[in-house]
């Protein structure tokens, strides 16, 4: 143990003794920066996952820089034999470089950290998904290390080991490309996904650590180490000789159980969901769900063997997510795995069930080719039977089994009525999007209000008001009075604002009914448009030559959650057009909650106000702070639930529930999902949706204060490493040239 220890603290000193060494970390940690800062400032996410991605590539060159010279050099000056002369055995002297090299790619990684510091001045970085980045990064940084100790062990010539480190790395970095997939037949698309390098450091920096990632890294650590060690027993040993040919087989029976267990590695369960709220791991409504079943539920999972590798990912992700509910259900989820191709029993039988096969393109002979294949999943429950045709992504996943669990178990459906007419936007185009996702828990019917003697049907539960135009009648208006009153629950879009293509300037038009309708609440929707100046959704443009960019609108607000209300919880933003503020000054604070807000750089226009993005929107800037634009109100009288009548939640824009908004930013989804539950009373499907995968905003209060946290950290970082590297350097010569002096005899006398 000692020796170990006493070979990594000279490899790790002696990096700090180089100048080249503090040129490498410069040069590391300026890319770095770079990159990230390029990325995070365009998404204005508060996430490292910008960093981490990049971070493989980097490596790539950075790793194999540093080992290059550290066995090979030895090598061609002869003193590793001096040093295993020493009473030391070979694998502490590989285990000793192996632990000083990860220590100083440790205090390079310690560099990085700056970024989360720089975040934390706009934002508020998620802890849980950085310090599994980390964790992650270090693993894979112990993987390289060992190919690089591997590389130098096999030549003498450093520049030799850094060609022969970076091609290996990048050969099982290239594996896990799209390119490279595509081009392989399926079987091997799957043994290539399973070894590559970035498929599991990819999972990992989602924030969750994954048993099968670490077994992974670990695995292809000990696989290199072992390879090194033979490369070093080569020079000391007879390479014919019976001994030596014993540790071959050894190493090579090392490696064959190295790659079974990464090929077997799906059957590996356990991982650390560090994400906020657990958001890869089932959500305790799930778990109350599939806990209190009366009958079994049988979950049938179609994918096909021959998938597009890109596949390959979601498909572990449903089969995490599956084993999950089997557990859960405590013996009362049954799930069955098929893996059909077309004409056999499997493949009728997912048709049968409703899942048709799909046709995707895999590259052939220089030429892409179409097949077909599953990837379904059929639920059944007594009689009823649900389907997810084809799953296109596992975020929403657990989402829809669940609801689909819930509508075979429940005996009524809750219904859902969508107020046509008056101007609004229509249900089977503009609103098409918002109809087909909530009728997948929810039966969804049109109303129409329109005729004097027009009601709601007494059947109808949820009531969604999607932002007439025109103002509604009188009637309408009391039928709504009505509906509220006797216990129905109401999702009001208010919009003032109609704007049609091509329209200069806006106008607001009047709703009084819906206005009645709010006064006793003590609520009431302001004049004019909220806007923000920092928090914003992009419009696109497009320039004369065809060319097209993304240009900040103010007028579309990116608004924030201000309370910890079901609807909004775990929410980041929700894109809105053209909306209009709240004025909640009148509310009674114990039944009206504030849900959605502008950031603090939000303000209103009032009048006739430009609709053009290329507006100079700070020549109107005004009066900045929080706006709010969307509330709960519960019935008048008590806190709510002995309160006779019904729930309300008032939106000052409709536009965020239209194809467009829906299609630009799934929170908007989220946030209309959440809305309808909450008002149908169905607070269970909420909880799943609650679970944070989005990384929270990155907003500074100002360029200058984005460009100070940019640059201090790339130039500070920098400038501190290369002070460090100077005073140690300049100490070192110092020492060098010191002339020491004979000691004293009287001084050493006893």
């Amino acid at each position: 143990g000692r020796s170990i220890f006493a070979v990594a603290g000279r490899e790790f000193r002696g990096y700090f003794d180089q100048a080249h060494a503090y040129i490498l970390l410069v040069v590391f940690l300026a890319a770095n920066f770079f990159f990230f800062f390029r990325a995070v400032l365009v998404t204005a996410e508060a996430s490292l996952r910008p960093m981490f991605g990049m971070m493989p590539w980097l490596l790539l060159f950075f790793v194999p820089a540093i080992t290059m010279r550290s066995i090979a050099e030895e090598r061609a000056r002869g003193t590793i034999e001096l040093v295993l002369a020493q009473p030391i055995r070979e694998s502490e002297y590989l285990l000793g470089k192996y632990l000083g090299i990860s220590g100083f790619l440790g205090v390079a990684l310690l560099g990085t950290v700056a970024a989360w510091f720089a975040l934390s001045a706009g934002g508020d970085p998620q802890t849980g998904p950085a310090f599994a980045q980390y964790v992650g990064t270090l693993l894979l940084c112990s993987a390289l290390v060992a190919i690089g100790l591997w590389a130098s062990a096999t030549t003498r010539n450093q520049i030799t080991a850094f060609i022969i480190a970076t091609t290996v790395t990048f050969l099982l970095m290239a594996v896990n490309l799209p390119v490279v997939l595509q081009g392989l037949p399926p079987v091997v698309a799957t043994i290539a996904q399973r070894l590559g390098l970035l498929a599991h450091h990819s999972n990992i920096t989602r924030g969750v650590l994954d048993l099968r990632d670490i077994v992974y890294f670990l695995t292809v650590t000990l696989a290199f180490l072992s390879l090194a060690y033979v490369m070093v027993q080569r020079g000391r040993r007879n390479p014919s000789g019976a001994s030596f040919r014993k540790l071959q087989v050894g190493v090579l029976g090392i490696l064959a159980i190295c790659v079974v267990v990464n090929l077997l590695g799906r059957h590996i369960r356990g991982r650390w969901d560090l994400t906020p709220g657990g958001a890869y791991t089932l959500s305790e409504p799930t778990k109350a769900l599939l806990g209190g079943l009366e009958d079994v539920v049988t979950i049938r999972f179609f994918a096909s063997r021959a998938l597009p590798p890109q596949a390959e990912a979601l498909k572990r992700d449903v089969d995490d997510l599956l084993a999950d509910y089997a557990a859960a259900g405590d013996g009362q989820v049954l799930v069955q795995r098929f893996e059909p191709v077309a004409g056999s029993d499997a493949g009728a039988e997912a048709e049968k069930l409703g899942i048709a096969p799909v046709e995707f393109q895999v590259l052939g002979e220089d030429e892409f080719q179409s097949r077909q294949g599953y990837l379904g999943i059929a639920l059944q429950y007594a009689d009823g039977l649900e389907t997810v045709p084809l799953v296109q992504r596992s975020e929403n996943l657990e989402y829809e089994l669940t609801s689909a669990i819930l509508a075979m178990t429940e005996s009524r459906s809750t219904v859902v009525g969508l107020l046509g007419g008056f101007g609004g936007p229509g249900h089977d185009t503009d609103l098409a999007g918002f109809v087909s996702q909530i009728g997948t828990a929810y039966s969804v019917v049109s109303v129409d209000l329109a005729a004097d003697s027009a009601a709601i049907p007494d059947s109808i539960d949820v009531l969604v008001v999607p932002g007439p135009t025109d103002p509604m009648t009188p009637a309408a208006g009391a039928e709504l009075r009505r509906f509220v009153s006797e216990g129905g629950n109401l999702l009001l879009l208010f919009q003032q604002y109609g704007i049609s293509e091509g329209q200069m300037f806006a106008d607001s038009a009047s709703h009084p009914e819906l206005d009645a309708l709010l006064v006793p609440y003590g609520v009431r929707v302001a004049e004019g448009a909220a806007y923000d100046m920092r928090s914003n959704f992009p419009v696109t443009q497009e320039l004369a030559t065809g060319q097209q960019f993304q240009r900040p609108y103010p007028l579309w607000p990116v608004s924030m959650p201000v309370s910890t209300h079901p609807t909004v919880n775990g929410l980041t933003g929700v894109a809105l057009g053209w909306a209009s503020p709240l004025d909640l000054s009148g509310a009674d604070t114990s039944t009206v909650t504030a849900l959605l807000a502008t950031s603090q750089f939000g303000g209103v226009l009032t009048g006739p106000f430009p609709l053009d993005p290329s507006f100079d929107w700070t020549s109107v800037a005004s009066d900045l702070r929080p706006r709010p634009v969307a509330a709960a109100l519960l019935p008048r009288g008590s806190a709510g639930s002995s309160s006779t009548g019904g729930r309300i939640l008032l939106v000052g824009d409709a536009d965020l529930i239209t194809n467009r908004f829906l299609a630009a930013s799934p929170e908007n989804l989220r946030f209309a999902r959440n809305s309808v539950d909450w008002l149908a009373r169905d607070e269970s499907l909420i909880g799943i949706r609650a679970k944070q995968r989005q990384a929270p905003p990155l907003l500074y209060s100002s360029i200058a204060a984005r460009n100070g946290a940019r640059y201090a950290t790339l130039i500070g970082v920098l400038l501190l490493l290369v002070l460090l590297g100077f005073f140690r350097l300049m100490r070192r010569r110092r020492l060098a040239g010191h002339v020491w002096s004979a000691a004293d005899p009287d001084d050493t006398a006893p």
